[in-house]
């Protein structure tokens, strides 16, 4: 029972630099944008000058958060 079937062998592979880099930058920054959208949203509080709606702001932090996490391994 110690060794794994022959198709699951291959699907661990190693986390390289590039994906621990890409990681721990998007993933916080993303979730820093989103927090600054919903808190402008929240607040009034216009902290992006040409996004008054803070709507902009949350996608753009979801999307980097989510190009963040697809470095997760």
């Amino acid at each position: 029972m110690s060794q794994q079937p022959q198709r699951l062998r291959g699907l661990g592979s190693t986390r390289s630099a590039r994906d621990s880099i890409l990681l721990y930058t998007l993933l916080p920054l993303g979730l820093l944008l989103v927090a600054i959208g919903i808190l402008g949203a929240t607040t009034g509080l216009t902290v992006v000058p040409f996004d008054p709606h803070h709507i902009g702001t949350q996608v753009v932090g979801l999307v980097v958060a989510f190009a963040g996490v697809r470095h997760w391994k």
